[in-house]
């Protein structure tokens, strides 16, 4: 059918894709022109929020902060990730909004640890376990690839 050229972007779209949309994907311009002046001023008060990553652990754990780190200085400490724009702070000095937003940028951003399940054993629920290997099979005659669980304070195998 038609093209669909955004004002703001410049970029082109095929009608079928866009006919439902109200904003460029790209951009977010809005396609009407109507509601101009409304979406420019939309969230004047949202400030620059900077996440780095430490280069010790290849960015796994970061800092978010909202006053940009001299690279120059610290460039052997931390990385730049993202930089985007958040609501300031609130009144008691937390950033989760800001955190929020930067999760739909990096999705395991803040990501709380998930703990691994341990092995306990099933009669004393103690975690104190050791690996033995079987010596040697009946049926077979020689040596096999299984091990057994032994708990260590009450001797049993599981």
């Amino acid at each position: 059918m038609g093209k669909v050229v955004c004002e703001k972007c410049g970029t082109e779209f095929k009608f079928e894709i866009v006919k439902n949309f109200e904003s460029c994907p790209v951009c977010g311009a809005s396609f009407s022109d109507d509601g101009d002046s409304a979406n420019v001023d939309e969230h004047s008060d949202w400030i620059n929020w900077y996440y780095y990553g430490y280069k010790s652990d290849n960015g796994k754990t970061g800092s978010l902060r909202d006053k940009a780190i001299d690279l120059d200085k610290h460039g052997d400490v931390f990385f730049l990730i993202k930089e985007f724009k958040a609501p300031p702070r609130d009144a008691a000095g937390s950033s989760e909004k800001a955190k929020e937003i930067l999760r739909t940028y990096v999705p395991d951003a803040f990501e709380k640890t998930r703990e691994v399940p341990k092995v306990q054993c099933p009669y004393c629920h103690s975690t104190e376990i050791q690996l033995v290997p079987k010596k040697f099979s009946l049926l077979t005659g020689f040596a096999t690839n299984g091990y057994n669980r032994v708990c260590v304070r009450c001797q049993r195998k599981f």
